[in-house]
């Protein structure tokens, strides 16, 4: 078994493009140690600066709704079990032993108005605590917001967090930034905070997304954009709705920052300030919804090695690759989902990987795709590699010509 510093390491609780999440445990209890993956030498000197900038805006914070740093070292050796080494920067941080928010919305289903309004005074209150000490966090996202064993929420990565009144960097995930951010302007950390957790808000009441990306090049935020809310609200005209709700969130997420609602004015609302449910009924639902969560993720395991098998079978058979100009691969993945919309075909984003699956159907024949965003080994590049998982081959060369063409349209 690996250890670090006295922690044994255990299972990948997730990942992102820097670093990797492991359960661990010690003789004081379990925990998560958030492993910085080694840099190039023109990249270290950054990425410890990020590494100890995170650190000391975790060592400033003291909340119920954040999670807590317990340790870190900026140097490190991890002793694997057959004795080799690796270096390595880790912070060990309250572990949320209830998981990640979104699963719960994702696999158990949307919550109730209440059920909703419950978890969001929750991240208003983390976020409003951030704000008072000159903090604004810029990546609040569903899978940063997670919950602990009595399922309370717990607000986490503080990677991108700044002290600056006025940022200029397009920090955060394209899905819940605020359109200034996408348009490069200048922006106000704390507008871009609220916007985001308004996004956030929507995925818990209606368990999807509002719209792709706050641009007007996106068909559903157009609607927002152009002040157009009867063709939105129309979309999910199927859902019951509150008239307080409707109009909360769509004073929240305004084109113009100025227009939208502050903390006072989100405080105020007369949504915000509807009933909530006790903590001892929020844990007899959710104890339910993790039984059927566990469930769910027992029998995809078993699916997924399944798959896994099929999908290595499938790397024989055919293979297409696209380089891009592009370090970004969320990117790659918003404009793969805008070509899967425009084209009317099946699409679905994995929670834990830089991969979409698309299904098409054509005479009666269905083609299904995996598409991972690969980075390129000498550089910071791009590159999307299209995996015929099923289907006909004139199909899949089809649409991997289709997907590409459009990728390569809209990338600057």
């Amino acid at each position: 078994m690996t250890t670090v510093d006295g922690y044994k390491l255990y299972n990948t609780l997730g990942q992102g493009a820097f670093s990797k999440v492991k359960l661990v445990k010690n003789d004081k209890g379990k925990f998560a140690m958030k492993i910085m993956k080694n840099e190039s030498k023109d990249k270290k000197k950054e990425a410890k600066l990020a590494f100890l900038n995170e650190v000391n805006v975790m060592k400033d914070l003291d909340h119920p709704n954040i999670l807590k740093l317990i340790d870190y070292k900026t140097e490190a050796k991890a002793v694997r079990t057959d004795g080799s080494k690796l270096k390595l920067k880790y912070m060990v941080i309250e572990y949320a032993e209830g998981g990640e928010l979104f699963d719960y919305i994702a696999e158990t289903g949307r919550f109730s108005e209440k059920n909703a309004r419950y978890f969001f005074h929750q991240l208003i209150d983390a976020i409003e605590y951030m704000h008072e000490k000159g903090y604004k966090h810029r990546d609040i996202k569903p899978e940063n917001v997670l919950l602990d064993k009595h399922f309370q929420l717990k607000l986490g990565d503080f990677g991108f967090v700044t002290k600056d009144d006025i940022s200029y960097t397009r920090k955060g995930t394209y899905g819940y930034m605020a359109p200034e951010v996408l348009a490069g302007e200048p922006y106000r950390g704390e507008e871009a905070d609220l916007f985001a957790a308004a996004v956030i808000l929507f995925i818990l009441v209606t368990q999807h997304p509002p719209f792709i990306r706050a641009e007007e090049v996106d068909r559903y935020y157009k609607s927002i954009a152009t002040n157009d809310w009867e063709s939105f609200w129309e979309v999910h005209s199927d859902l019951p709705l509150s008239k307080n709700f409707i109009d909360f969130f769509s004073r929240m997420v305004n084109i113009d920052p100025v227009e939208r609602m502050n903390l006072a004015e989100i405080k105020a609302h007369e949504w915000y300030n509807g009933p909530v449910p006790t903590a001892e009924e929020i844990q007899d639902e959710f104890k339910m919804r993790r039984k059927v969560l566990k469930k769910k993720q027992k029998k995809d395991s078993g699916e997924k090695n399944k798959e896994n098998a099929e999908n290595n079978k499938a790397h024989q058979e055919t293979k297409y690759t696209k380089f891009y100009k592009v370090d970004d691969a969320e990117l790659l993945i918003d404009q793969l989902i805008i070509c899967a919309e425009e084209n009317k075909v099946d699409y679905e984003k994995s929670k834990e990987f830089f991969r979409v699956e698309l299904k098409s159907e054509a005479e009666g024949k269905q083609t299904h795709i995996m598409v991972n965003v690969l980075k390129k080994p000498e550089n910071t590049n791009r590159c999307l590699e299209f995996i015929k998982l099923s289907g006909d081959k004139l199909s899949f060369e089809s649409l991997f010509a289709k997907f590409t063409k459009f990728c390569e349209k809209n990338i600057d």
